[in-house]
């Protein structure tokens, strides 16, 4: 018995083999560019809201850093409260924190505060002080932390009576301050965001 083998084919492709892989190439291209396009335009979309909250997670990081560094009455003798509080209208808060320090230098003070001026956060800072209740010899820097800021609205943590705005809090030692502060910033799109911090934590 012989054994038949197959024809065997030239090598190479024919027209319509072209054909097909040249469409099925053309469908693969126009799903990739359509899931690039989407991933373009989401990322496009969404960049300017990552952006916020980068703004207000260094805002409220510089603010936490400040408060934690606020003198402590106990170790310090101050004639007035290391913190003031406002509400309303004129919502902010001044403070008399540590400096940072720098090697070969004595430790220092510094006056910083924070208000809401033309929908813009601003941090006010003094220069360092050598000593304690001395008036800033040069006007406080103004730093831009957040924009597009609506309202900020503030609350004091009183010792065993809670949260109160700063102009009802009391306390029964008014050198000493609040220990805590909540911080709620309201931005022109009408978003709110919540922050409660301690002071003098560091």
């Amino acid at each position: 018995m012989t054994n038949l083998s197959p024809r065997r084919r030239a090598g190479g492709f024919t027209l319509l083999e072209l054909l097909v892989a040249i469409t099925v190439l053309s469908i693969v291209s126009l799903i990739a560019w359509r899931g690039l396009d989407s991933l373009v335009n989401a990322r496009e979309r969404l960049q300017p809201e990552a952006d916020g909250v980068r703004d207000l997670l260094v805002a409220f990081g510089q603010i936490e850093r400040d408060l934690a560094q606020v003198v402590s009455p106990a170790f310090v003798p101050l004639s007035t409260a290391p913190i003031v509080v406002r509400g309303g209208a004129a919502a902010g808060f001044e403070m008399l924190r540590a400096a940072p320090t720098t090697e070969g230098l004595p430790s220092a003070v510094q006056v910083v505060a924070y208000e809401l001026r033309d929908g813009r956060l601003l941090r006010l800072s003094s220069t360092p002080m050598n000593t304690i209740g001395a008036t800033p010899t040069s006007e406080l820097i103004e730093t831009p932390l957040l924009a597009d800021v609506q309202a900020l609205r503030l609350r004091v943590w009183q010792p065993g009576r809670g949260w109160a705005p700063p102009e009802a809090a009391s306390f029964a030692n008014p050198r000493t301050g609040p220990a805590g502060l909540e911080l709620i910033v309201e931005r022109t799109d009408g978003r709110q965001y919540r922050r409660v911090l301690l002071v003098g934590s560091g």
